[in-house]
């Protein structure tokens, strides 16, 4: 081989082990870039607020249903796959955590309107979705409601009040009283409750997730410690139905004792939205994870587990009720499931 052709063979050699180390050098810092992108998004998205404790629920195979009250369903074997699920009912200081992150995206709109019931009719702050969010133009959440009334214009106790207040001067939610931070957030809508699972990349709880929740795996009667029901087991209004208490209210989340999957108040307190539409001849035997995704005629969304103003039947684990996404009172909130 000449001098010459050594020479260019030796170039050549150089030149291509220096390319390959550029393109190995490229390719590194292209995965570096990835990686840190990644990282920023991950950083990002919101975090659930830290005083949501989220529990493992163990899957397994149950008997859903009854045939207590009218709309209960059918009693059927359903398998559930492992899930977690917020051992209580979503607070008002953790929606008030939500409220400000979504403002500040442009997920949600004020407005003061116009509220008539059979007490009167007042102004109030209407928390509607934003184009930038979930169900634009929707209610998620009234503001300032001062008790409320009943339908036929019993007025409630204050306790009853929306606890989450907007301060226009610096564009932010805060509490009303400090002492309701742990309190459910209530006069919620489906939406509302729903606009918080996306934010947080949860969801809202199938009905048949609820219920496999509720009786705690032992098929319990009631969704309390043991399954029994009396005043010191959860936060209801007794025993008859159309009775009603002047002086009843919510309380704090996980004033009683849990179920045994560590589930506070599933019965009682307030209800709680579920992700299903209704329909009462939904469920079959033999189904895993059912979840009712097509709207009835009237578009109803499944609310589970009676509330303080609501007798003992409505707290049976596998008591049904349902109601319109755009309503939300004194009564309405709602837990999480991942």
């Amino acid at each position: 081989m000449s001098k010459n052709s050594l020479l260019m063979r030796t170039l050549y050699l150089n030149s291509s082990r220096i390319l390959i180390a550029s393109f190995a050098i490229l390719a590194l810092q292209g995965c570096e870039k990835e990686e840190e992108n990644q990282k920023t998004i991950k950083e990002a998205l919101p975090i659930l607020p830290t005083t949501i404790e989220m529990v493992n629920i163990p899957g397994g195979t149950f008997t859903m249903g009854g045939s207590t009250t009218a709309g209960d369903a059918p009693e059927v074997e359903i398998t559930i796959s492992a899930f977690e699920m917020s051992s209580k009912e979503i607070s008002n200081a953790a929606y008030i955590e939500f409220l400000n992150g979504a403002y500040s995206l442009g997920w949600i709109s004020i407005s003061t309107e116009n509220t008539v019931d059979p007490c009167g009719s007042y102004s109030e702050k209407i928390i509607r979705g934003a184009q930038n969010g979930p169900h634009a133009g929707e209610i998620y959440l009234q503001l300032g409601e001062t008790g409320g009334c009943t339908s036929d214009g019993h007025a409630e106790d204050i306790n009853n009040k929306s606890w989450i207040q907007f301060n226009s001067s610096n564009n932010t939610f805060s509490l009303i009283a400090p002492d309701k931070a742990d309190w459910p957030v209530n006069w919620l809508r489906w939406y509302g409750a729903d606009a918080f699972c996306q934010y947080y990349s949860v969801k809202l709880p199938a009905e048949a997730q609820w219920e496999y929740a509720a009786r705690g795996g032992n098929q319990l009667k009631y969704p309390t410690d043991d399954g029994t029901l009396n005043a010191t087991k959860a936060n209801y209004n007794g025993d008859v139905p159309g009775v009603l208490d002047p002086d009843g209210h919510s309380v704090a989340t996980g004033t009683f004792l849990p179920n045994p999957f560590g589930l506070y108040d599933m019965g009682g307190n307030v209800w709680e939205w579920c992700l299903d539409y209704y329909a009462a001849d939904f469920y079959t035997s033999g189904t895993t994870d059912p979840l009712n995704e097509t709207a009835g005629v009237d578009s109803k969304r499944v609310r589970r587990g009676g509330s303080w103003n609501y007798h003992s039947a409505t707290l049976l684990s596998h008591a049904r009720a349902s109601d319109l996404p755009e309503r939300g009172n004194n009564h309405f909130g709602f837990r999480i499931v991942r």
